[in-house]
């Protein structure tokens, strides 16, 4: 320990006498691991962190299978059909998105809702703070109003007042009572898809429902000791079963299955971040190229002192582990600065457009510098410094002791064999350079190719914004059009808008499917002969 101690002493001493040196390879260190921190933190929260349920890898989707891919919607007849598959899970759940009037206070307060089955909260692990959550009876249909009240909703609203528990509050035109507040660490936002749910209702499905609109998501937790593998199988034989029961409500193509929650929400982006993560490694190579060949040429103009210490009896493992103790002072220092990079390098890539990427949280609250991110910083430090220093100093420590201190005696020269090594880390550095390149300029070309698109419409100067209504003059279907009509007249009256409309759904941001069947041609083991999109539109 003391002589480690002497050579990190000894270390200090020698890069502050070669400040131009210790700081361009601190320099180039702090950028590569600076990136890969920033990355790796992204890569961290969307796909290595677990999902905040109770054995996470149990909890599953149920999905609708075909050759050309898979869905988790559910509607309410095949729900009903996935939760009897009690031999292989349990705590079936559905959900769904919805937004809720709070209609008690002074004016109109819109709050994001959350309609669940009753088994959600055990499914999902969450903590009741006060009160309770569902009871199956209560997720029955005329099961009556109740609802359920998120941590944050609670404190912002209601003042984090306990007697709002059995209390009735007025969503839309209905009553409702509270029957209980979860705790503030229950957290979907990870897998919900979107701003969680500030309030939460039953589901109240029918278990003989024969609807088959698809309009929920469902998810169950595998029982002990039950595999994917198993869970598909049973699935996809009870397909059978449900296509028996319901004539042409699922292709013979079609089958169910089940799939990892989280497996479902980052497949779309998992290819993604690992060519993101694989380029910025490749950053982090040349930097690492590049201070090994700083390290060579530093060793090159050490070689008189090194000959020197090996004459005075220096073994050549103390005289290599002095040179790795210099590289590995400058990775973990190179770390630290990439680690203080690396926070502002997620700050900078979260102010970036990041919809569609899963599991960050709202405005990129869970992609964070946590443990897993700090141990990866320091491993990569370490393995830099370790593994990148270790050739030059092997390098610089195998110089023959005679032929070294004659040619210093002479003159100063590198040598064959330094010049050699040089080299090669050079072209190693071209090379990865021009891989980068090329990799950075086919996704420019992409981008510009994706800006060209013609969309169809015009962009520029377009505002949107959404308007939800239930208030019980609202309930009839004239009374919605009187209304959004009134309004987009006097949006057109505004100063400075040259026209208004009303759509049901924005452009490129997806909108209804409607199935037909065609009059006098037989349906054959499909439940529609095709499908097609539709929106709803007002002129202009």
């Amino acid at each position: 320990m003391a002589s480690l101690l002497s050579d990190l002493r000894y270390t200090i001493r020698t890069l502050v006498k070669a400040p131009a040196f210790a700081l361009a390879a601190i320099a180039a260190l702090t950028l590569g691991i600076g990136a890969n921190t920033a990355i790796f933190s992204v890569l961290n929260a969307v796909l290595l962190k677990p999902l905040s349920a109770p054995e996470p890898d149990r909890v599953v989707f149920f999905m609708n299978t075909s050759p050309q891919g898979s869905g988790p919607a559910a509607s309410p007849a095949k729900f009903a059909h996935w939760r009897q598959q009690t031999s292989v899970v349990e705590q079936a759940s559905a959900f769904n998105n919805n937004v809720l009037n709070y209609t008690g206070g002074d004016s109109v307060e819109q709050f994001r809702g959350g309609r669940v089955s009753a088994e959600f909260f055990r499914l999902f692990g969450a903590p009741v703070f006060r009160g309770r959550t569902f009871s199956e009876q209560e997720d029955r249909p005329r099961g009556g109003n109740v609802a359920v009240l998120s941590h944050g909703l609670w404190t912002r609203r209601f003042g984090s007042d306990p007697a709002i528990v059995g209390r009735a509050i007025t969503l839309g035109n209905e009553s409702y009572t509270v029957i209980g507040i979860l705790g503030p660490a229950f957290d979907v936002e990870d897998w919900w898809g979107g701003p969680p749910p500030e309030i939460w209702i039953p589901f109240q499905l029918d278990p003989n429902s024969t609807d088959q609109g698809h309009y929920f998501r469902s998810a169950a937790r595998l029982k002990a000791g039950v595999t994917i593998e198993q869970a598909n199988a049973r699935l996809k034989a009870s397909a059978d079963e449900f296509r028996s029961r319901f004539p042409n409500s699922i292709g013979k193509n079609q089958a169910f299955g089940v799939e990892r929650v989280q497996d479902v929400l980052v497949r779309n982006v998992r290819t993604t971040l690992f060519v993101l993560a694989g380029a910025v490694g490749f950053v982090l190579l040349i930097a690492c190229a590049n201070v090994a060949n700083l390290l060579l040429a530093r060793g090159a103009t050490r070689q008189r002192e090194i000959a020197i210490r090996s004459a005075l009896g220096a073994a050549r493992i103390r005289v290599v582990r002095q040179l790795l103790t210099e590289s590995v002072v400058l990775s973990l220092a190179g770390g630290v600065l990439g680690m203080v990079l690396g926070v502002a390098g997620i700050r900078a890539l979260l102010s970036i457009n990041t919809a569609g990427l899963p599991r960050i949280g709202r405005d990129g609250a869970l992609v964070a510098m946590d443990v897993r991110v700090l141990a990866f910083a320091i491993g990569v430090s370490l393995a830099t410094g370790i593994i990148f220093g270790l050739i030059p100093a092997l390098h610089a420590a195998r110089a023959d002791l005679t032929s070294t201190l004659k040619e210093s005696a002479g003159r100063s020269g590198t040598g064959f064999r330094q010049n050699k090594a040089r080299s090669v880390l050079v072209v190693v550095e071209v090379a990865l350079a021009l891989i980068l390149l090329v990799g950075s300029a086919l996704l420019i070309r992409t981008s510009l190719a994706l800006r060209a698109v013609d969309p169809g419409f015009n962009p520029s100067n377009v505002l949107t914004m959404r308007m939800s209504v239930s208030s019980p003059q609202f309930v009839k279907a004239d009374a919605v059009e009187r209304l959004v009509r009134t309004g987009v007249e006097h949006l057109r009256g505004v100063p400075g808008v040259e026209m208004a409309s009303a759509t049901c759904c924005v452009p490129l941001e997806g909108g209804y499917g409607l199935p037909f069947i065609i009059a006098g041609r037989p349906l054959k083991d499909a439940p529609s002969h095709g499908g097609g999109g539709w929106l709803t539109v007002s002129p202009g």
